[in-house]
C-alpha cells in the first residue's frame, strides 16, 4: 500500500519555519538538499485529488483521496501557535495570492522598485537581508512558487542575529493524519525550545491484530556558525548524531544590491548506531555554495564503512532555471550511477522538472496552476519494468518503456 501525499502540510511546515526564522538548510540532514529536489523528485502515483484549507488563523485541514486501490487516502489537521500563510480570494481576472501574516500590508502592496528605493523598507538588518525579504514577499504572491519551486531559489544564509535576539520559545506546530484503509495514524509535533533550539517528535501508530507504534525524537540546534542534531528512533533502537560547521565570517557582510556575495564552505558528519542489530555507520561531507548573482553549489558526501561516495553539482542557469548532476560510486561493489536533471519555471503558472539516470531512465514532472488549483502530471520512463502485479499485467512494449504515470489535482481553499 502506498501513502498518497499532498504538498499542503509540508508547505505550511516550511512557512512555520520561515515565520519563526528557522533555517532548515543549515543542517547536515539537508546537506545535499539542493541537488536532491532536482534529481530525486517524486511523481504522482495513479490519480489523486486533494484539498487544503485554513479552518482558522491557526488551524488547517487536508483531505487526500486516491482513486487507485493500492494507494491510501487520508484526512488530517494541522495546528500552529501562530497564523501561517493563507490563500486569499483574488479579484476577478487575477491570479490567487498567498498572504503572509508576517508581512505588513504596506510592504506587500509596494512594488519592488518602491521598496528598493526606500532604505528603511522591511526594517531588516542589512541591504542583503532586505533584498531577500522583498523577494520573499514577491514569491509569496505566487501560489505555485510556494508550493512547488525548488529550494535552490531560497537563501541558505546562516540564522540572522536578529532571529537569535527574538524569543520564539514555545512556538509549536502539530500535525495529525488518519489513513482509514490502513488503520494508521501519523503525527508530528515541533516545538521551539529557544531561538536556536527545536524539538521534533514524529510517530506512526498502526491498529489491528499486530499493533505497532514507532517514534522518532530529534533535538536540533541551529547557530550561525554551526548546527547539530541528535535523533533517537524506537524502530531498531537507532541513535544518531549529526553536526555541521560553517567556515568563513560568522557575520554576513552587507554588500550593495547587485554586488556579488562571497561563497561559504561547510563541513559536517554523522554517526549512528542501532542497538537492536548491533550495527552502526558514519558519513562525512563538504559543501561549497555561492548564491549571488547565480547559484553554484558543489557537495561531496562519503560513507567510508559502506565504501560509498557521492559527488553533486548544482548550477543556476538563468533566473528561473537550475540544473544538477550527481555521480555515485561504491568502492566495494564497483557500481556507479550518473544522474542529471533540470528544473525550469516556464512562467508564473508552470514548472517543468526532468531527470535522467543510467540506472532509472527518464522521469518528468509538469506542474501547472489554474486559479486555486495545482495540477501535476508525472511520467517515469525507463528500460526496466515496474514491480508487482502492475508490471505483470502491462503489455510487453509498455513494460519495457513506461514505469509509472500519475495525475494529481490539489485545491487550496
Amino acid at each position: 500500500m502506498v501513502y498518497t501525499t499532498s504538498d499542503y502540510f509540508p508547505f505550511l511546515a516550511r512557512q512555520f519555519h520561515r515565520e519563526t526564522e528557522w533555517n532548515e538548510c543549515n543542517a547536515y540532514s539537508t546537506f545535499c538538499r539542493t541537488s536532491k529536489v532536482i534529481l530525486d523528485f517524486t511523481i504522482p502515483y495513479g490519480l489523486s485529488v486533494s484539498t487544503g484549507r485554513s479552518v482558522g488563523s491557526n488551524l488547517s485541514s487536508q483531505l487526500v483521496f486516491s482513486m487507485v486501490p493500492s494507494s491510501a487516502s487520508s484526512i488530517g489537521y494541522l495546528a500552529a501557535s501562530r497564523p501561517l500563510f493563507a490563500i486569499t480570494p483574488a479579484p476577478v481576472g487575477n491570479s490567487p495570492r498567498v498572504k503572509s501574516t508576517a508581512v505588513s500590508a504596506t510592504l506587500a502592496d509596494q512594488t519592488q522598485s518602491d521598496i528598493l528605493s526606500n532604505p528603511r523598507a522591511g526594517e531588516c538588518d542589512s541591504k542583503l537581508a532586505r533584498h531577500q525579504r522583498i523577494q520573499d514577499v514577491l514569491d509569496s504572491q505566487s501560489l505555485l512558487q510556494n508550493i512547488r519551486a525548488g529550494v535552490w531559489k531560497c537563501s541558505w544564509r546562516p540564522v540572522s542575529s536578529s532571529a537569535q535576539q527574538q524569543d520564539y520559545t514555545g512556538d509549536y506546530l502539530a500535525v495529525a493524519q488518519l489513513y482509514p484503509s490502513l488503520a494508521t495514524i501519523t503525527g508530528s509535533y515541533l516545538v521551539r525550545r529557544s531561538a536556536t533550539a527545536e524539538l521534533a517528535i514524529s510517530g506512526v501508530s498502526v491498529a489491528g491484530s499486530q499493533q505497532d507504534l514507532q517514534l522518532i525524537v530529534q533535538h536540533a540546534t541551529n547557530q550561525r556558525r554551526w548546527s547539530s542534531e541528535a535523533t533517537y528512533g524506537t524502530n531498531g533502537q537507532m541513535l544518531g548524531l549529526r553536526g555541521q560547521y560553517n567556515f568563513g565570517e560568522a557575520e554576513t557582510p552587507e554588500p550593495q544590491l547587485g554586488e556579488d556575495a562571497s561563497g561559504r564552505l561547510s563541513m559536517g558528519g554523522e554517526m549512528y548506531f542501532g542497538a537492536q542489530e548491533a550495527s552502526g555507520g558514519m558519513s562525512v561531507g563538504a559543501r561549497y555554495r555561492y548564491d549571488r548573482p547565480l547559484l553554484l553549489e558543489l557537495a561531496c558526501v562519503a560513507n567510508p564503512i559502506m565504501g560509498h561516495v557521492s559527488l553533486a553539482w548544482t548550477q543556476q542557469l538563468r533566473t528561473h532555471a537550475c540544473a544538477a548532476a550527481r555521480y555515485d560510486f561504491n568502492a566495494f561493489s564497483l557500481s556507479s550511477e550518473l544522474a542529471v536533471g533540470v528544473e525550469w519555471q516556464m512562467d508564473e503558472n508552470s514548472i517543468l522538472k526532468a531527470r535522467w539516470s543510467d540506472s532509472q531512465g527518464l522521469r518528468c514532472l509538469v506542474d501547472t496552476r489554474l486559479n486555486n488549483m495545482v495540477f501535476s502530471m508525472g511520467l517515469d520512463l525507463g528500460a526496466g519494468a515496474g514491480t508487482g502485479a502492475d508490471a505483470a499485467a502491462a503489455p510487453a512494449g509498455i513494460k519495457r518503456f513506461v514505469r509509472s504515470f500519475g495525475l494529481q489535482f490539489q485545491w487550496f481553499l
